[in-house]
């Protein structure tokens, strides 16, 4: 086996990982949403929203990784919650 092929078998594992993690977190949205309903705050919380993508390019910088396309990858995750929050509330346009 080459070192590139192992490699790209270390990469498909990550990704792997990327995947889980990123269904547990949609997976999340029920509870957020039984929170939001709770306390009366609207799904698309833009306050919550600009305080998740600070965080994350906080961390994007201490870790030097590009903090425009790390931006959009938290822009689509927040997207990813508040479909599946949508969803769950009945108002939802996914399948």
């Amino acid at each position: 086996m080459s070192e590139l092929e192992d490699v790209r078998r270390e990469i498909e594992e990550i990704d792997r990982e990327i995947l889980a993690l990123i269904d547990r977190r949609v997976n999340l949205a029920e509870r957020v949403l039984e929170s939001k309903r709770i306390n009366g705050t609207s799904i698309n919380d833009q306050k919550q929203n600009e305080v998740v993508i600070n965080r994350a390019l906080n961390a994007a910088t201490e870790l030097n990784l590009d903090l425009g396309s790390i931006k959009a990858i938290f822009e689509i995750l927040i997207r990813m919650s508040i479909e599946r929050q949508n969803e769950l509330s009945g108002k939802g346009s996914l399948p």
